[in-house]
């Protein structure tokens, strides 16, 4: 994946932007390169004047808002397919189901905004959109209101990590870096967390 992305630097700036579509748009038959990571590239490369601010957030949009409602498309299909089948249809009447979906259908728009600021589960929670009937439309207008934040934020998180590197895979070093210390930071205060929990309990 990191050769994929390395691989970007070489290119025009119209085929940076076209590669970057694709991956975003594929993903929603086939997960590949998750999505903050091909933004942060295009923001890697934006520092370094291979791709231009708007071109790289035009790329990004076109890509990651039809396959958002794709999969919600596929998941009001799949939910419909699922009603009609025997054992699976019993499955999905059952009550801990259906007060899942009520959940989604009650706060449906709020989760589709709060899930744009959260990597990993976005898939689960979109197909789960579609199962409770969400509209596309709706879950378009919520979902692009949100990325017209979320993007042009990584997009700059990735210039300012890529500014002064000398290549793509040297600004993903640093990436990786900080994930390593934000990651031993946070297990670091769990620990440190559960050992003053059982001070106190003692």
């Amino acid at each position: 994946m990191q050769d994929l992305l390395v691989s970007f630097a070489g290119l025009p700036e119209w085929q940076i932007a076209l590669t970057a579509t694709w991956l975003l748009l594929q993903a929603c038959v086939l997960p590949s390169v998750p999505e903050e990571i091909v933004t942060a590239t295009l923001g890697m490369l934006w520092s370094q004047g291979r791709i231009g601010f708007f071109t790289a957030l035009f790329a990004v949009l076109v890509g990651l808002l039809p396959a958002n409602s794709a999969a919600v498309f596929i998941g009001s299909r799949l939910a419909r397919g699922v009603s009609r089948f025997g054992p699976l249809k019993r499955a999905f009447e059952s009550p801990s189901v259906q007060d899942a979906l009520a959940a989604v259908r009650r706060h449906g728009r709020g989760l589709v905004f709060v899930t744009r600021f959260t990597p990993l589960v976005r898939g689960p929670i979109y197909l789960a959109c579609g199962a409770s009937q969400m509209g596309v439309p709706r879950f378009f207008a919520v979902d692009a209101t949100a990325a017209l934040i979320q993007v042009p934020l990584i997009l700059w998180l990735g210039a300012r990590v890529g500014r002064d590197a000398a290549s793509l895979a040297e600004a993903w070093q640093r990436v990786g870096l900080l994930g390593a210390g934000l990651l031993g930071t946070a297990l670091a205060i769990h620990l440190l967390r559960r050992r003053l929990r059982g001070d106190a309990a003692a």
